[in-house]
Formats: C-alpha cells, structure tokens, sequence
C-alpha cells in the first residue's frame, strides 16, 4: 500500500534510525547510566523511607532494676532494632544534671548494668559506630513486677510504622519470659532476651503484657497514613522521588542520541541521497523522530519497569498502578518532546560540534535556568500579592516540557499523597498543554527541516 505523500520514506528512514542507533555506544553508555540511576535508586530510597518509620541501627532499651539491698540499678540491652545483642559496647550514665556518673559494658548478651544509688532518674547514652543514642531510666514505683520498653516502627520497610519491638525485664533486671496478646489475641513470647517483635493492624491496639500472673495493657496507635493509602509514603514516595530524578536523564538520554540524527547526514553528504529516495522531507523528518525515540523509549521503558518492579520487592508492595502507569507515560511523553527539540536543534547545525552545543544549552535552559528565571520573575512582579505570586508559579510551569511531564504524572498520584513535584492547575489544562507542546515542537521540527535540510 501506498503512503501518502506527506508520509513517503517514513518507514525506511525510521528502520534505520532505530537500527543505527540501537548499535550506537552512547545508547548503552545512557542505558546504563539510566539503569543506575532508576533501579539503583529505587532499592537505596526505599530503605532510606524506611527510616521514615522511626528505626535507628540500634536501641537503648533501658529498664530500672533493684538490688538486694535496695539500691536502684539501670539496665540497658544494646541491640539492634529486631533484637540482635551488642556486646562490649560502652553505656554511658549522667545524673538529671547531666553529670557523668560512669561507664559499663554490655555483656556477651548486651546487657550493661550501673548501680545509680538512690537517685530518681539517670541519663543513658550509647555510642555505636559513628551514631549516638540517647534514653532515660526512672525509678519511680509501678503498678507490676515487671518493665516494658517498647519501640514501634517501620520493621517491615513498607512505610508505615505498624510494627513494634519490646523488651521486657523483671524487677532484679533479667529477661522475663512474657506472654503478649494484641487486643486479646495472641501473639507470642518474649526469647531469651525478653525480646518480642510483631505486627499491628491500623488503627488503635491494645497490646497486654503478663508476666507471672501480672498484666500490663498499653495502647499503641499506627495512623493509616495519607488518608487511606497507606503506602503512599512508602513505595509511592520512592516512585515520586526516582521520576523527578529520572525526567533529568531521560531528557539528557534523548538529546544524546538524537543531537545529530540530521546534522551527521550533513556532514558525511548523505543529506541529498536521503532525499533523493522516493521519500518526502516530512516522511524523512518523522522517519528520524520515530527512530530516535523508538531507541530511546525501549530501554528507558525497560529500566523503569525494572525500578518500579525493584521498588515492589524491597518494599513488599509496589507503587499505586495509576501512579507506576502515569510515571511511565510521562517518561515517553518527555522524550517526544526532547527528540524534536533536538531535531529542529540538528537542523540548524551545521556540525556535530554545534548540534552537541545547541542540546546541552536547552537542557540547561528547561532544567536549570527556566525555573531559577521564573522564580526571580515572580518574585519581583508579585512580591506584595502572595495568591498571585502562587498562580503564576504554578502557571509558569506550563512553558517547561519537563515540568508539563512532571505535573502529569503527580496529577495521577493516590488522593491524599504528601509527594512533590505536583501541580495545582486542572488535568485538562496539563494536557492541553503537553498537546500544544508535542504539536507545536512536530510542526516546528517540520518547518525547519522544509527549509534548511538541503543547505
């Protein structure tokens, strides 16, 4: 079947765009580089959010015993947050004043003790690695035989604190064997230690400690974080935090692999037997945008699914499905925009040199220089009128392909998503305006090379 005029030459032209491009080393240097920045960064800010949940590389769990004789003596267990002891590691004591009283070591199984006298309170400081840690010990009377030191976290890196560690001691400060119900079910008994960790639903628990006969009830809240999506701050954040980093490459990516799809035709003199083909200028142009942005779409494609799917198995859920969907449709609409920015751009070269020049200048100016120069604009126009200095900062966002992308997809974010990179303008008027932006770039990447492909 015949193509029309408009489209003659498209096919052939694009085969061999994707084809060359596929064999080029600046796409394997860029998929890589994408691959360490999307899958490499998936994994590390999904751990670092599972800080988020409270958990330090190690715990003070700090209980006030008594002697014998009556002398008050605080014991601390140095583990790690999910119970593995530390020994011979310093604990340091200050009275209320802060006025260093002394140091033990903990033992093979972690624990340290200090006889404090007969003193009320005392300070407790650890030093593990390069970290400090910081508790208290009181000494004030109590209703049961027994002492509960709970913290509650993050345990199972999904980003939400539902899970809670306990350490539990008797009154002479060793580890007391404790049955612990949640909201009268329940869920196991302290080890050796006078260790438990378990998981808690949302919503307010009632966790019951017993220890010989003897119970103690606390109330443990964990909030369903951002309004009914709980993970929303957990693999969600990650994605929103991977997709601003990677609209940075991605647009680097397209530039690199396109900068001189028309100026290398120029150059080598293969301009007039391009277009000497039974092809049109339009079917050469749109052959050359098809083929640059089929090679960058596929492997850019392929590493997001790799980070969105790293994202899911370190986190144990994955990211909402429309906001994943949303991310990887930004990313394809990005590098459209990017190819025919620099297409037009390798129109106008007249060497390698200067198609390289042109790309890293609008990258520079999208990237860097656009929002530093519409910050400073809004500044100076609406300093005094804080609701306009808003709309025109989020309006201005319509004049950046990149920011176009970013709006799109934080728009397609779960209700309730405490991210960054959104917009307050209306979906329709997003897409209006990534639709100008692509027609307006084809039209434009057209125009130029009608007119300046055979010079």
């Amino acid at each position: 079947m015949k193509l029309p005029a408009f489209f003659r030459g498209m096919p052939q032209v694009a085969l061999q765009e994707f084809t060359t491009n596929l064999k080029s080393v600046r796409l394997i240097v860029m998929a890589l580089l994408s691959a360490l920045l999307v899958v490499g960064g998936a994994y590390g800010f999904t751990a670092l959010t599972s800080s988020f949940g409270g958990l330090p590389p190690a715990v003070a769990w700090a209980h006030p015993s008594y002697a014998p004789n009556g002398s008050h003596v605080a014991v601390v267990w140095v583990s790690d947050p999910y119970g593995a002891p530390f020994s011979d590691r310093p604990v340091e004591f200050e009275d209320e004043n802060r006025t260093p009283l002394g140091t033990a070591r903990s033992d093979a199984d972690g624990f340290a003790r200090f006889d404090v006298g007969t003193r009320d309170y005392v300070g407790v400081t650890i030093r593990i690695g390069t970290a400090t840690f910081g508790t208290g010990v009181d000494f004030f009377p109590r209703p049961v035989n027994f002492t509960v030191y709970s913290l509650q976290g993050d345990y199972s890196r999904h980003g939400r604190p539902d899970g809670l560690g306990m350490s539990v001691l008797d009154r002479s400060g060793a580890p007391a064997t404790a049955n612990v119900s949640v909201n009268g079910t329940s869920v196991g008994t302290t080890d050796r230690f006078g260790y438990i960790r378990f998981d808690l639903p949302v919503g307010l628990s009632q966790v019951t400690v017993e220890v010989g006969g003897e119970s103690e009830t606390l109330p443990v809240l964990v909030p369903d974080t951002a309004d009914g999506t709980p993970f929303s701050s957990g693999p969600d954040l990650v994605l929103a935090v991977i997709a601003s980093l990677s609209f940075l490459i991605v647009s680097i990516f397209a530039i690199v692999l396109s900068f001189d799809a028309i100026s290398k035709e120029r150059v080598q003199g293969t301009m007039d037997l391009l277009l000497s083909r039974p092809s049109s200028r339009s079917g050469v142009l749109l052959g050359k945008f098809l083929g640059a942005f089929g090679a960058v779409a596929i492997p850019v494609t392929l590493v997001n699914l790799a980070g969105i799917g790293v994202i899911a198995a370190a986190s144990g859920k994955g990211p909402t499905g429309a906001f994943a969907g949303a991310f990887l449709g930004g990313s394809l609409l990005l590098i459209a925009l990017y190819v025919l920015l620099q297409l037009t751009l390798s129109t106008l070269a007249k060497t390698g040199g200067s198609a390289v020049l042109y790309g890293v200048l609008i990258w520079l100016l999208f990237n860097i220089l656009y929002p530093i120069v519409t910050a400073v604009a809004a500044t100076v126009l609406f300093s005094g009128d804080p609701a306009a200095y808003f709309r025109f900062t989020q309006a201005s966002g319509l004049g950046n392909p990149t920011s176009i992308a970013s709006s799109l997809v934080f728009l397609s974010a779960p209700p309730g998503f405490q991210g960054f990179g959104g917009s307050s303008l209306e979906p329709p008027v997003v897409g209006a305006a990534a639709a100008v932006w692509f027609v307006g770039l084809l039209a434009l990447a057209l125009w130029t090379f009608q007119k300046k492909a055979a010079e």
